[in-house]
């Protein structure tokens, strides 16, 4: 391993150092935790040490305490409480790193001390520097180490038996103790170099992957923006689309309708002028009657007068008249109710919605787009109609109207193209019921049906299979459109070439949120 590698070189960002500053804390914190538990365990094993293993010291026969036990005591709790309370009062400071560095050099002297100088607490110190290096900071080896050294150097003079175990050990028995020390330094101070580097690495990294996050959730944001722009767009093209097509029915319809309130209007104008002239025959009478009656005639004269009348009632057509001018009077109502309800059903379908979606009788739009929709299937198909109990659905009613009409004239142009005889007459089918938290309306008729290899794509846009100037291939797409992208539900379709076709609307009785979101 090449001591360069261990080198901080490498440029650091902000953000990376801020990361290593926090992950250093989050360090210390740790560490200073291990010595709180570390110095409190030495402390014990201390006193256990003095207390049990050389408790006395005698003098002949003569015992007394040994002076071990109290300097475990005092001294110990000295090297224990007072860093103790740096690390709690103080923890992840530089001033009480360096302290608790010192107490623990100071805690390895005490222990070889208060076991003779014996070999194997000597081994302390190796565990002491291995707990300091924790810190990653090699500096903090070197008061530890200087401390070791100088003990070991003074060891030689006095304390010799407490440190060397032995009471005049060679002088340089401390150079052997403090190479050993310094031999372990060099490979600690390249473990905290090592580990310094890779806290800076991770940081930088983790910096590099938060500044990709960061990029990646703006990258999300703008897309995201950009989808909703293009959601907005695509909802505001589906109501033109929409719009567009409920003008072209209006504009196909025109025509049929106008027919729809001729009708009417031609026997409403026909009783009409019955009733104008039957009223013109009445009046006449009556001012005959009132030119031509004297006053003060005789009972002869009056009895010529009352032939007269009659004569003038049998030329007045006036029974003919009690029988037939209240039936047309009755006529005239009936047109003009027809015509008044064909009015309603057309500003009914017309009507722009509101922006909201409100519930909606369903029954009730069928009924109105069957009557503003008649001209267009009532030479080719007779309805049949099983209008269940439902309750109401909330939705945009010129929608569903617009969904209604496209269905029935779809059925009604099948049904035109499967009939061979005009006099026949083909059936369109319209059935709703409740069924759970939906409604299912179904629409079949009795028509040519769709061949297999286009089922798949008559919802598409502009796909048709009708003659030019007959259909844009909307009409589908925009029943999809509400049904399915609207208002979450479903659109199914059965069909058989010859036979006829069956399409089963299944709308959510209210709205989800998911439709909602499309």
């Amino acid at each position: 391993m090449k001591f360069s590698s261990l080198r901080s070189d490498f440029k650091r960002t902000s953000l990376g150092r801020a990361i290593l500053k926090s992950n250093l804390s989050e360090l210390y914190r740790d560490t200073d935790r291990i010595f709180v538990y570390v110095l409190v365990a030495e402390w014990v094993l201390a006193i256990v040490l003095a207390a049990f293993v050389s408790p006395y010291t005698w003098s002949g026969h003569q015992r007394s305490l040994n002076f071990h036990l109290e300097t475990a005591i005092v001294l110990g709790g000295t090297l224990t409480l007072f860093p103790v309370w740096l690390l709690r009062k103080h923890g992840n400071n530089a001033t009480t790193r360096y302290v608790v560095t010192i107490a623990q050099a100071f805690w390895s002297i005490l222990l070889i001390h208060l076991t003779g100088g014996r070999i194997e607490t000597h081994f302390h110190v190796f565990g002491s520097l291995a707990f300091i290096s924790f810190y990653r900071n090699w500096k903090l080896l070197i008061p530890a180490t200087v401390i070791i050294a100088v003990v070991h150097f003074a060891g030689i003079y006095i304390f010799s038996e407490s440190i060397y175990g032995v009471s005049r050990p060679e002088w340089w028995r401390f150079l052997e103790h403090s190479a050993w020390v310094v031999f372990e330094d060099i490979f600690l101070v390249m473990a905290c170099l090592r580990g310094f580097r890779e806290l800076e690495v991770g940081a930088e990294r983790q910096a590099e992957l938060e500044s990709i996050q960061d990029k990646i959730q703006e990258e999300v944001e703008t897309k995201t923006a950009e989808l909703l722009e293009s959601s907005t767009m695509r909802e505001k093209l589906q109501l033109e689309l929409l719009q567009a097509q409920k003008l072209e029915s209006v504009g196909r319809l025109a025509s049929g309708i106008a027919h729809e309130i001729n009708t009417p209007i031609q026997y409403v104008t026909d009783s009409v002028h019955f009733a104008r002239e039957g009223v013109s025959d009445l009046l006449g009478l009556v001012e005959k009657l009132e030119t031509n009656t004297p006053e003060g005639v005789t009972e002869e004269e009056g009895a010529r007068l009352l032939e007269w009348v009659h004569q003038m009632v049998a030329e007045s057509e006036v029974g003919y008249l009690r029988e037939n001018l209240p039936q047309a009077l009755e006529r005239s109502t009936d047109g003009l109710n027809r015509v008044a309800k064909i009015v309603r059903s057309m500003k009914s379908f017309a009507y722009p919605d509101r922006q909201e979606m409100v519930p909606t009788d369903l029954n009730e739009a069928i009924r109105t787009t069957l009557v503003v929709c008649r001209n267009e299937y009532k030479y080719i198909a007779n309805i049949e109609t099983d209008l269940g109990n439902i309750p109401l659905v909330t939705c945009h009613a010129g929608e569903i109207n617009q969904v209604l009409i496209n269905l029935i004239i779809n059925a009604a142009h099948a049904i035109s193209e499967q009939l061979i005889d005009p006099s026949m007459m083909g059936t369109i089918t319209i059935r709703t019921y409740a069924q759970d938290e939906n409604v299912l309306i179904e629409v079949r008729d009795t028509g040519c049906g769709v061949p297999e290899e286009n089922l798949d794509r008559i919802f598409e846009p502009f796909f048709t299979t009708k003659a030019v100037g007959r259909g844009t291939g909307q009409g589908l797409a925009v029943v999809h459109g509400v049904v399915v992208q609207k208002l979450g539900g479903t659109v199914a379709i059965e069909s058989k070439v010859g036979e006829g076709t069956s399409f089963r609307l299944t709308i959510p009785i209210e709205r989800t949120n998911q439709a909602e979101a499309a």
